[in-house]
């Protein structure tokens, strides 16, 4: 090896590996270690540290991803080191090359408390995963200094764990570092992917803003055709028209398909959904009744799955489909990453085919992802809100940027991307999101017509129900490469950070998805071709052998017919 010291150049052949795999680390048969050894050590820990330093990642994932590789190798040079005083060097050393590189880059590590006017994680409080063999931290002293104390345990073996107020972030990146933590984080906070607008009835804060800016060029018109559902406001609902829901409902409507919304609850009784809904839960309150105090929940089931032809209000996208209401967020529209976390879990384990979440937070969580992967490998499609910030400076938003998940941006009337939709290459399908009618609590016969990409999310949940309700048989993966492969393409050509692979289409996605399957599974009265069966020679009669021909049976004698 060659290194410069300054300025003279020396090769060196170390007496011994200065790095080690997982297992024990090899003792050295010399008393000391080389201080060439040390500045590898060192070097190679800058390195890691420096390379691993993402864009848009936390503090403490740096640590997480960077550094257990780096203490590793340290200790492992430590073992070797009998004298103390080279001990001190290598600590030294490597202490001060992380804190010259963190400095240098302490703009890049740490996440905003504020964006916008909304704060980004909980106060007073963190998350910490254990390794397997732990349960507590093994940095005592720094326990001490932020006051560290075992909260409680949540899912996925996640652990919370109060601190001193405004310690969280540096508390994370602390124990990050502590051998007996795999990772540790804040817990974000998590909000509805709605504007605020005016204040609403029972002071719930949601927007009552219709669709005027998308109403300004708009040549869109809708008709009523044969075999139109009679839901009063059905007329009102361009995007099912946009999107050929019609035609699609020809073939399937969501029947036999679980969408757990994932939200602020849903109004368990209401006419439009009561009858599909099926067992949910309540993480805010700890209970199973996981109604809403809010109302976006219900907003976004109604478009997901309102009842069709049934005389009153709309109809949604899967009408037929069960709905799996989970609730995250309390009477104010917010809630904890934790709690989306533990949702995400139950959902999954409970057999939902399709996953709903038009929520948005600022930070992307270890917690969460594997929450969502635990999901994804159940068979279960999650689709998530990409946000409203594109005019507030447009930050990436979780869960949608995860990965397995597909994120949903806005469109209007035209197919223009929605002025408020957030953009990014993280977006993956744009759906309608604009002037969009659904049921709002806690009465029964208000309807409100809201936007936001929390109402295009269940857009594309809805026209997951479908195709899976057409063929139960498709993976997740198929369903997902049916939506994306027939939706229309906008903006640039191919995917795009506005509207990912396009405008969902469902006419189109359900004709892709019978186009690829055999005949006879498409059509009852056509059955499967039978192979051709070569016929089997029969063989020539032996000319020893005497056939003994078999007699004629007699006639059946008919009765007569005798007169009356």
């Amino acid at each position: 090896m060659v290194y410069d010291t300054g300025g003279s150049v020396k090769t060196h052949t170390p007496s011994t590996p200065t790095t080690c795999g997982r297992g024990a680390c090899p003792r050295n048969d010399v008393d000391e270690i080389s201080r060439y050894d040390i500045i590898v050590v060192a070097h190679r820990t800058f390195l890691r540290v420096s390379q691993a330093l993402p864009k848009h990642r936390p503090s403490a994932s740096i640590f997480n991803q960077s550094v257990p590789g780096s203490l590793s190798a340290l200790r492992c040079c430590l073992s070797m080191v009998t004298s103390s005083r080279f001990r001190s060097v290598v600590v030294s050393l490597i202490l001060i090359l992380l804190l010259a590189l963190l400095a240098s880059c302490a703009g890049r590590l740490r996440s905003p408390r504020l964006i916008g006017e909304k704060e980004t994680f909980a106060t007073g409080r963190i998350l910490i995963k254990f390794n397997a063999g732990s349960s507590s931290v093994s940095m005592t002293e720094s326990a001490k200094k932020f006051d560290l104390r075992p909260s409680s345990v949540s899912c996925g073996s996640v652990h919370i764990h109060s601190v001193r107020p405004g310690t969280e972030l540096a508390a994370a990146e602390v124990f990050a570092l502590d051998p007996a933590v795999d990772y540790a984080e804040p817990d974000f906070l998590i909000f509805a992917a709605a504007d605020a607008g005016p204040v609403a009835a029972a002071g719930r804060v949601l927007d009552e803003r219709s669709d005027e800016r998308g109403d300004r060029q708009s040549t869109f018109q809708s008709t009523d055709d044969a075999g139109t559902p009679d839901d009063p406001l059905f007329n009102k609902q361009w995007a099912l028209t946009k999107i050929e829901a019609e035609s699609a409902w020809k073939v399937a409507t969501g029947s036999n398909v679980t969408i757990a919304v994932i939200d602020s609850g849903v109004d368990l009784d209401h006419p439009e959904l009561a009858l599909r809904v099926v067992e949910g839960y309540d993480f805010v309150n700890d209970d199973s009744e996981a109604d809403d105090d809010y109302g976006h929940g219900t907003l976004v089931a109604g478009v997901a799955a309102a009842a069709a032809n049934n005389g009153a209000g709309i109809a949604g996208l899967a009408w037929n489909a069960r709905i799996m209401p989970v609730k995250v967020l309390d009477e104010q529209g917010q809630g904890v990453s934790s709690n989306l976390t533990c949702a995400l879990y139950w959902a999954a384990d409970r057999g939902a085919d399709i996953i709903n979440i038009s929520i948005i937070s600022f930070g992307p969580s270890f917690g969460m992802q594997s929450a969502i992967n635990y999901a994804a490998n159940e068979g279960a499609m999650i689709f998530s809100a990409a946000g409203n910030l594109f005019e507030e400076g447009n930050p990436v938003t979780y869960p949608a940027a995860h990965d397995n998940v597909i994120a949903v941006a806005a469109t209007d009337k035209d197919d223009a991307h929605a002025w408020f939709s957030s953009a990014g290459a993280f977006v993956d399908i744009a759906a309608p999101g604009v002037g969009i009618y659904s049921p709002f609590p806690p009465t029964h016969d208000e309807y409100r017509s809201v936007y936001g990409t929390s109402l295009a999310t269940p857009h594309g949940a809805g026209l997951a129900a479908l195709v899976l309700s057409a063929v139960p048989s498709l993976t997740s993966e198929e369903v997902e490469t049916v939506i994306q492969q027939s939706a229309v393409d906008l903006g640039d050509t191919g995917k795009d950070d506005k509207f990912g692979h396009g405008r969902i289409d469902a006419s189109a996605a359900i004709s892709l998805t019978l186009s690829s399957l055999p005949v006879h599974l498409l059509l009852p009265g056509v059955n499967a071709p039978v192979p051709t069966e070569t016929p089997t020679a029969t063989p020539a009669p032996d000319a020893e052998a005497t056939s003994t021909p078999t007699p004629a049976p007699s006639p059946t004698p008919v009765p007569s017919l005798q007169r009356s």
